[in-house]
């Protein structure tokens, strides 16, 4: 039988611990498996957490249980240490900045408790570099800094309790609730941090991208945009972000939809056909063309008319070919108006 979810649970604090702790090159060989054994464990925590289901969309904090609680963090302790991987860089880091913002969100659906101001708004580290912004932005910075230092605080006088073999409820409770209250402040800093490194490494691509071209002469083709729609291996309808508890993501949009359809339950893409018309046009009239069709029409029925034998079938007909002459198609049934 394989471990419990608690017992997991702790082998990535410690984790986080070793990691948090770590004095050697980040290039070691001992450190980067520290990392992907640490990453190993949060998704195997993650899939065990989607698989008991503990979290629901309709369930409020008071509804969780004291142990459950803590394994909100689970999304942020896996950014943490996607955020320690040096290979694909940028990959990692738009996880770990997806993940990040996955547990704010899942903690404002709870109502955790955490000051309003100091939490990230979506515009917030967009370029706004007036001196009135900047202090505003150095302020909030100070205060989560304080906050966190409170909050490890308490959670230091708190572990002396909670490794307590008879430890209450409540003790417990006010535990956990503050390490995710402690790993919401780390949350809100490292989106900025992720996404500042994010765009340098994007400007940085840029700037190479277009040296290579100049130097080659060819134009490099635009490069497909980071799609946020990212779906679970297991179950994919349900696990998308926002509905339910973050599954560990592993498939994209385009590889979920290569993978339908080699199962046969979506249909392949239809190539789009060449079309070479210029589309629906206007066509324009001329007058005189229309003039000499309807003279040349006239004259047709005149002769079939000629043809015609009887006397009083072709005055009926010329008359009526007459009365068409004169009176032009729906001029008639005027309801009395002039």
């Amino acid at each position: 039988m394989g471990e419990s979810l608690p017992a997991v649970f702790v082998q990535i604090l410690a984790k986080y611990s070793d990691v948090s702790q770590y004095s050697g090159s980040h290039t070691e060989t001992k450190f980067k498996e520290s990392i992907e054994t640490a990453c190993q464990l949060c998704e195997k925590a993650m899939e065990m957490v989607n698989e008991l289901r503990l979290f629901s969309s309709n369930e409020s904090l008071d509804d969780l249980s004291a142990t459950e609680i803590r394994y909100l963090c689970l999304p942020a302790l896996l950014a943490y240490f996607n955020t320690h991987k040096s290979e694909n860089r940028a990959c990692c880091l738009r996880l770990a900045l997806s993940l990040y913002k996955d547990f704010s969100n899942m903690c404002t659906e709870y109502s955790v408790p955490f000051p309003e101001e100091l939490r990230l708004k979506d515009n917030q580290n967009e370029g706004d570099y007036s001196m009135t912004q900047l202090a505003r932005k150095r302020e909030i910075k100070i205060k989560r800094y304080k906050l966190k230092k409170s909050l490890e605080e308490r959670l230091e006088k708190l572990v002396t309790y909670v490794d307590q073999p008879h430890v209450d409820e409540e003790t417990k409770r006010e535990f956990n609730l503050t390490l995710v209250q402690k790993w919401l402040c780390i949350a809100q800093d490292e989106m900025i941090s992720l996404q500042s490194e994010l765009d340098l490494l994007s400007k940085g691509d840029k700037d190479d991208d277009e040296e290579t071209s100049k130097s080659s002469g060819t134009t490099l083709p635009h490069r497909k945009p980071f799609r946020p729609f990212i779906l679970t291996r297991s179950a994919v309808q349900a696990a998308v972000f926002g509905a339910g508890y973050p599954s560990l993501p592993t498939m994209t949009i385009e590889e979920f939809y290569e993978q339908q359809v080699a199962a046969g339950l979506l249909p392949p893409p239809k190539p789009i056909p060449q079309n070479t018309s210029t589309g629906p046009s206007v066509r324009r009239i001329d007058p005189s063309t229309e003039e000499r069709e309807a003279n040349e029409k006239k004259k047709e029925r005149q002769d079939h008319l000629e043809d015609v034998d009887d006397a009083e079938a072709l005055s009926k007909a010329r008359a009526f070919d007459d009365f068409k002459d004169e009176h032009r198609r729906g001029s008639g049934n005027r309801m009395n108006r002039s």
